[in-house]
């Protein structure tokens, strides 16, 4: 009689990669790709683009931190300059020589900020004290600031945070002995540069995807969508709102730092209506809620006004010559926001993300393309 018996099946080697190896070998590709183009700009850029492309980078850094407060819980604020305007002051303040904070120039500082000196210091890690440092005072005042304001929803909010804008503006305008008033600040050291500068920005594309992915953000974007059914399943959307716009004010507050350490002066003036209605415009082009959305409207706005701007010199369309155009650069840009806002109200990205994974899951099904698929194999022994 034939004796079968079924032999054990072959253990099978799973050929997929890890898909977090994965992720993380595509943003390292990134940041290798990032870093190459640095240095190439560094090397070959003159010092007009170098700078063009440094203030890319703060750009993006101000617009996700407004992407966090604005975009993932849908509280509209109107004063996130005034956290700009804060960090500005503190780091510049930190920085500056203490012959420029002597009581002459500025006899409302404190003695021990009057005399306090960074000229030893090596040159970034002055600049990383006085971006942490804005960075935290823009926070602290966020949270005074925010604990009852956020209570509020809708236009009243907009409405409270655009007071808290004009209240720094006047500070700024009014404290002479510690601001200068409107002439602001002068002889701050320029210690930005483009790595600094994405340092900050990469840094807070990072926190932000984070928080966005955590229980915490889910709260906040839960929030947004639904008030009244987030609050009945028990988020408190206080406390998450309170959240994203202290982190928010972080970033910006750094921000602010390395912006008054890229020009070397600070001023009242840069940091009202105009610089927070062009901020908003980046967020709101690349969409609410959108980290990646909030890049590529930060990089168009920085650079789309520089290059229109050879426009304004005069230009040629076949025969027709036109000649000197003042503001047309304005124009074309306000055309083109009014053009998207129709088309595209929800902005280029809406609240979705670039996936950067999704270039390791395509080698992923290209290898598993390539193996075929192992299946158990059954034997019979014949009878001897």
């Amino acid at each position: 009689m034939a004796a079968t018996r079924a032999a054990q099946p072959a253990p099978i080697v799973s050929t997929r990669r890890n898909p977090i190896v994965g992720k993380i070998a595509v943003v390292l590709v990134v940041l290798g790709a990032l870093g190459l183009f640095l240095a190439f700009a560094e090397s070959s850029f003159n010092g007009y683009r170098l700078q063009l492309v440094t203030l890319v980078a703060i750009n993006i850094t101000i617009a996700v931190s407004l992407t966090m407060s604005n975009g993932f819980t849908g509280v509209f604020s109107l004063g996130q300059i005034g956290f700009l305007a804060i960090g500005a002051y503190v780091g510049a303040l930190l920085d500056l020589a203490p012959q420029w904070k002597a009581d002459t120039f500025l006899p409302g500082l404190p003695g021990w900020l009057a005399r306090f000196d960074t000229r030893g210091w090596p040159h970034q890690g002055a600049l990383l004290l006085a971006c942490v440092a804005g960075g935290l005072v823009a926070a602290a005042v966020a949270v005074v600031v925010g604990t009852p304001l956020l209570r509020l929803s809708g236009h009243y909010v907009a409405v409270a945070t655009m007071g808290f804008l004009i209240i720094v503006q006047a500070v700024g305008v009014n404290w002479a002995g510690v601001t200068r008033g409107a002439r602001g600040l002068s002889q701050i050291p320029t210690y930005t540069n483009v790595w600094a500068a994405f340092a900050w920005a990469v840094f807070t594309i990072y926190v932000a995807a984070r928080i966005r992915t955590s229980p915490f953000g889910r709260a906040m974007i839960a929030s947004r969508e639904n008030l009244i059914a987030a609050r009945a399943i028990g988020v408190n959307v206080h406390r998450s709102r309170l959240l994203s716009f202290v982190v928010g004010a972080f970033f910006t507050g750094a921000a602010g730092s390395l912006l008054a350490h890229q020009i070397g002066t600070v001023a009242p003036k840069a940091y009202y209506f105009t610089t927070t209605f062009s901020i908003i415009i980046m967020v709101v082009l690349g969409g609410l809620g959108s980290i990646s959305g909030a890049v590529v409207g930060a990089t168009l706005m920085t650079l789309a006004p520089e290059y229109l701007r050879d426009l304004e010199d005069g230009f040629s369309v076949g025969p027709l010559q036109i000649g000197e155009a003042f503001g047309l650069s304005q124009i074309i840009l306000a055309i083109a926001f009014i053009l998207v806002m129709i088309f595209r109200p929800q902005g280029f990205f809406g609240d979705r993300e670039i996936d950067l994974g999704f270039l390791s899951r395509r080698r992923e099904r290209a290898s598993s393309a390539l193996v075929p698929a192992v299946e158990p194999v059954q034997r019979t022994d014949e009878p001897r």
